[in-house]
């Protein structure tokens, strides 16, 4: 286990000037001793700065949430990555996630508090912040390794019995993490700085985090763990209390492509970006003759058309022949998410290419710094439209679990805001887990059978929400849905638009571009790769036999 020694930092300025508003950006790198770093709310404070680098954004190259991928979300069957991109055959000798620094900054915090002369209310609301950062990395990584050890104190290298011990049952660690966000929740202020994790974001992430383990234990039946309906009560209260609260939905494209996202009112936190200081990638990758990661024709096909209908069943969807019929009579999210022409091998426009001709536009901004790496526009982190998602697909799951009966109220507050933004027609309840859209029965001919037409319609509408957002990869995991990434058995994954043969562009017999040669595959393995391998270096540092591999590799 990687448990770097803390060091304590501080900027100049912050020592000057310890009240200064903290956006998710600014380090702290003048180093104190532990001695007489801990004496006042300040400087406390100044320590917390450095969790904020655990919220990735659009990061700063092509690691990110968003467009690009991260070690624990690598791909997707919503993008066809201009490189292909597989699972690993082999165990990898290291992992970015198997990192225990913030875990111990964390515990160091906790264990520190009591010293500092601030009030009771102050401990407390310090003490929040730090178990919140804590239950987020500890969320990271059940997501990436499923068991892992818990660790809740700082710990000195001599304490080898502690850091080498065997991995907790995730049961464990999930409980553990769900005290800490309660705890976060509870104490944590409504307010303390501008952009900063406060009480509300403290609820989204419980909200996030519960959905999460509420539905993996549902459908991953082979791990037989308990409380799914205990995950998702704490879960849907959490959305509850946000929908209840001061968020509306505002312009879709403005989320992603915004210059200052200080005072939208649908975000409930942000990376802010600034020229010169800290700039991202994202716009520059999709913005230039680099080949983009192009959404798959699956990705297109998800959009339903405007009168809320899947493209299959809808009298309004002209087809794919062109692009102009393609956009024709869809979802406003479609036409804000790809470009109104195709680009490809062989028909560039502009010097540009997507890997599938559909080129990605909801980042673009002509009023940002163009150039990779140097975009200045915001990420959100925390946003409403992820909440009202979150309650819709939590109502839906305990349903399913008889624990909760959805009302036509609950999609009208949730999905059905979403759907009215996107400029299609609400969903409309019609029995238990069935809906319609213009009067007309949906029945996707794409859909599982074991998944019913409500649970369907929520899943398109976070797929299409949250298109190239970060969340697809873990949203097919815990659905245990990872044949989605086969080739095999989703081909539509690894195709992109139809197109006409122009002689350097790779297409099927059907005329769709083929991103990769046809002899390129990508097999999902179950259960491997449901969970990342525990990375090889960590098992010369282990008493033998005391680490164990996850299954499969």
């Amino acid at each position: 286990m990687k448990l770097f020694k803390s060091i304590i930092y501080l900027t100049s300025l912050l020592v000057v000037l310890g009240s200064c508003s903290k956006d998710l950006n600014v380090d702290t790198p003048d180093q104190f001793s532990d001695d007489n770093f801990w004496t006042s709310e300040n400087n406390v404070r100044s320590y917390n700065w450095g969790f904020y680098d655990l919220f990735t954004g659009f990061g700063t190259g092509t690691t990110a949430d968003f467009y690009f991928s991260t070690p624990s979300s690598p791909f997707s069957d919503d993008q066809a990555a201009a490189t292909f991109q597989n699972y690993a055959l082999n165990v990898p000798t290291t992992s970015a996630d198997w990192n225990w620094t913030y875990i111990r900054k964390a515990n160091i915090m906790l264990e520190r508090i009591d010293k500092v002369p601030m009030s009771d209310e102050a401990k407390n609301h310090w003490r929040g912040i730090a178990r919140f950062f804590r239950a987020m990395d500890y969320f990271t990584k059940v997501k990436a390794f499923g068991d892992v050890p818990f660790i809740n104190s700082s710990l000195d290298v001599s304490q080898t019995d502690v850091i080498y011990k065997p991995r907790d049952p995730r049961a464990l660690v999930m409980d553990s993490v769900l005290a800490d966000i309660n705890f976060a929740v509870a104490n944590i202020r409504t307010t303390d700085q501008v952009n900063t994790v406060n009480k509300d974001v403290a609820l989204a992430l419980k909200a996030r985090i519960c959905l999460f383990e509420g539905s993996y234990r549902i459908y991953h039946t082979e791990l037989g763990l308990p409380d799914a309906d205990k995950f998702l009560l704490e879960g849907k209260d959490a959305c509850d209390k946000l929908i209840a609260s001061k968020y509306t939905l505002g312009d879709y494209k403005a989320l992603y492509n915004s210059l200052d996202l200080a005072g939208n009112k649908e975000v409930l936190l942000y990376k802010k970006y600034l020229s010169g200081v800290l700039t991202h990638s994202v716009i520059g990758y999709t913005n230039s003759t680099t080949p983009m990661n192009g959404l798959t024709k699956s990705a297109i096909e998800a959009y339903a058309a405007v009168d809320g209908l899947p493209i299959k069943q809808s009298p309004l969807y002209k087809g794919d022949n062109t692009i102009k019929d393609l956009r024709a009579n869809r979802d406003n999210r479609l036409l804000v998410t790809i470009d109104t022409v195709l680009m490809y091998n062989g028909t560039l426009v502009t010097g540009n290419s997507s890997s599938t001709g559909y080129r990605p536009t909801k980042f673009l901004n002509p009023a940002a710094v163009q150039l990779a790496p140097n975009n200045d526009t915001d990420a959100p982190i925390f946003w409403f439209a992820e909440v009202l998602l979150n309650y819709a697909e939590t109502s839906a799951l305990l349903e399913k679990l008889g624990k909760y009966t959805v009302t036509q109220a609950d999609l009208d507050k949730s999905v059905n805001l979403l759907r009215t933004r996107a400029k299609i027609a609400p969903l409309m309840l019609t029995g238990l887990g069935t809906v319609s859209a213009s009067g007309i029965v949906i029945n996707d001919p794409v859909k599982p059978a074991d998944v019913s037409s409500l649970m369907w319609e929520i899943r398109r509408e976070r797929r299409v929400e949250l298109m190239m957002d970060g969340f697809r990869y873990q949203d097919l995991m815990r659905w245990k849905e990872g044949d989605k990434l086969d080739k095999a058995k989703n081909p539509d994954a690894f195709l992109g638009a139809k197109v006409a043969d122009n002689k350097k562009v790779l297409r099927n017999a059907d005329g769709y571009i083929m991103p990769y040669a046809a002899a390129i595959s990508r097999t999902f393995v179950d259960p491997k790769n449901y969970l990342m391998a525990i990375p090889s270096n960590q098992f010369a540092l282990y008493p033998n036999g005391t680490l164990k591999q996850n299954p499969g590799w």
